[in-house]
């Protein structure tokens, strides 16, 4: 907000006062000393009545109070001018109005001016973190059906007898369990304030051995779209959260198996200078380049997903983003329509700002 001039409240107050004391003893005084010089003249030489002095004095003193209380309801005008607008946005930010933006009169306070600031700021940190919450409700709520979808599936055909029971089915269905806990954490520690941050444990890991990991346990699960695994793991040791990277890796092969069946997907590991990189790329339909920018922004879907893919909801490379930026890496996708979609991630070997478990 651009205003040429302001004023302080204290000094207006102060100013008021001043000024008004300044007219009341002075027009105080004048009146006394206008009856006096003129009582001789007003009344008989024999007159002594002391309550007509006390009568005078008295309406004098009334009338002088007329300008300071001119004086002081301007002043308190002007402080309460600007309350029925922070009243009214403050009520509609408690009931979760959090649009709502407050404007000050013109000509108001310094004061009025920075609490009108302060409201605003806010609202607007409220919105935002209800944005947050919201996105994160629902990136949970994706994650949380996407492993209970694998996890009927195999309770189903092993009730069926489609199925059969085996140690390497079960160890192919704990990584999935294990991913449930680790969402129910995340959901328990989720609240308002911290709608924007996501934990992280952060160790020294091998991005080959947790891609090796992650994709011993889904490779089985991705054969119903026909998908094939291409590994070229290779070392890349780097300081992160090895939950949280087999998640986004999880997720890359999840959005493999809805957006591109039937495709070779490769998923590499390698390191580059002072990056340790993970790619995941598939041979799918890809993506136009003028849409590229946008396949990780939240809720986007490209123009046809919703026919091919109706249960999808354009969060999943939203997370892998999010988990990408909090260990301040670089996420870059190439893409194009019938050449592919490839996901590279860069991961610094010595990340700073985290904390090393």
């Amino acid at each position: 907000m651009t205003r040429c001039k302001t004023r302080n409240v204290k000094r207006m107050i102060f100013r008021a006062l001043s000024v008004q004391t300044f007219i009341s003893f002075g027009a105080f005084y004048l009146g006394v000393t206008i009856y006096f010089a003129t009582l001789d003249e007003l009344l008989p030489q024999d007159y002594e009545s002391p309550w007509g002095d006390v009568a005078v004095t008295s309406i004098m003193a009334t009338i002088v109070l007329i300008p300071a209380a001119i004086v002081g309801r301007r002043l308190a005008e002007d402080i309460v001018s600007a309350l029925p607008p922070i009243a009214a946005a403050t009520h509609s930010i408690a009931a979760g109005d959090y649009s709502v933006r407050v404007t000050a009169p013109p000509n108001s306070f310094e004061e009025t001016y920075a609490l009108t600031a302060d409201i605003n700021a806010m609202a607007e940190r409220l919105e935002e973190l209800q944005v947050d919450l919201k996105y994160w409700n629902s990136a949970i709520a994706h994650e949380f059906r996407t492993s209970a979808t694998v996890l009927l599936g195999n309770l189903r055909g092993l009730s069926t007898g489609v199925i059969e029971p085996s140690p390497e089915l079960f160890a192919r269905m704990i990584p999935y369990v294990n991913f449930l806990t680790s969402m129910a954490n995340d959901l328990e520690k989720l609240d308002f304030s911290r709608a924007h941050k996501l934990d992280l444990n952060i160790k020294e890991i091998d991005l080959a051995v947790e891609a090796e990991t992650l994709t011993a346990s889904t490779e089985h699960d991705l054969v119903p779209a026909s998908i094939k695994i291409k590994r070229q793991f290779d070392r890349a040791v780097c300081l992160a959260d090895p939950e949280r990277i087999q998640q986004l890796l999880r997720l890359l092969l999840d959005n493999c198996r809805r957006y591109a069946p039937g495709s070779t997907v490769t998923v590499q590991t390698y390191e580059d200078e002072d990056w340790a990189v993970m790619v995941c790329a598939d041979t799918g339909p890809g993506l136009s380049a003028a849409v590229r920018d946008r396949a990780s922004d939240r809720n986007w879907r490209g123009r046809d997903s919703p026919q091919r893919v109706p249960e999808g909801r354009g969060l999943g490379l939203a997370i892998v983003k999010t988990i990408v930026n909090a260990h301040h890496g670089e996420l870059s996708i190439d893409t194009d329509c019938g050449r592919g979609f490839k996901v590279t991630i860069l991961l610094p070997k010595h990340a700073s700002g985290v904390e090393r478990v």
